[in-house]
């Protein structure tokens, strides 16, 4: 059986499972807005203590690659491969999307928050099934989408997150369905993975990007040119 150390750090939150005889052994997470650099590694640790699986013993790190906050992406995909490139494994990467969707497995929207007043949204239908590609909307968009195709809303913020409509058309937020991703509950999707990575075979995986919607908001300066102001 294929042991597989899967995290995230995409959001706000850091979390990390261990996946080993056919299931999920182990797993840690803390809600947190920032911190995820110092708390990733330890948080690893104290996760393969208590399955008692050592790092030699992995046969794959399995990680979200976004879309979600740029630091936080970058943390958790540079981890996944520096583990990858050490330990000679595969490193598995899949969508924030699809680490939500996993909480309708019937169908969904999810929305992630751009924290820029609007959502990255992506449709699902069953089985976790990419429906549509992902798009940004406003909130009212994201719930539109998702009241008229009759699916739940699936999101990290639990401000529009709900499983069915309310009173006048508005959206019932329902926990269960908002809230940064899990690494527990999307590792078997990564176990899916690393049991069918497609035809190149069970070494045919490429070190995951980062999915990036909108480019970041942080620019390099603009070189100046001799006897520029300052």
């Amino acid at each position: 059986m294929a042991r597989l150390l899967i995290f995230d750090t995409g959001g706000a939150a850091c979390s990390v499972a261990v996946w080993a005889d056919g299931g999920v052994v182990a797993g840690r997470y803390e809600a947190m807005p920032r911190g995820q650099a110092e708390r990733l590694l330890p948080m690893v640790e104290e996760t393969l203590a208590a399955a008692g699986v050592a790092f030699g013993q992995l046969d794959a790190v399995g990680v979200t690659r976004g879309p979600g906050a740029f630091t936080g992406l970058r943390i958790g995909l540079a981890a996944a491969r520096g583990m990858a490139l050490a330990l000679d494994i595969p490193a598995i990467g899949i969508t924030t999307f699809e680490a939500l969707a996993v909480r309708a497995p019937a169908g969904c929207v999810v929305a992630i928050d751009t924290k820029r007043n609007d959502f990255f949204c992506q449709r699902f239908g069953p089985g976790g099934t990419a429906a549509g590609e992902p798009e940004i909307l406003g909130a009212a968009g994201a719930i539109s989408q998702a009241a008229a195709s009759s699916l739940p809303l699936i999101s990290d913020s639990p401000a529009i997150a709900g499983g069915r409509t309310g009173p006048g058309g508005g959206r019932v937020p329902d926990a269960s369905m908002a809230g940064p991703p899990r690494a527990a509950a999307f590792a078997s999707l990564v176990a899916e993975r690393h049991r069918a990575p497609g035809e190149g075979g069970p070494g045919a995986f490429d070190l995951p990007r980062p999915l990036y919607l909108r480019p970041p908001e942080a620019r390099l300066p603009e070189a100046r040119r001799p006897g520029q102001a300052r």
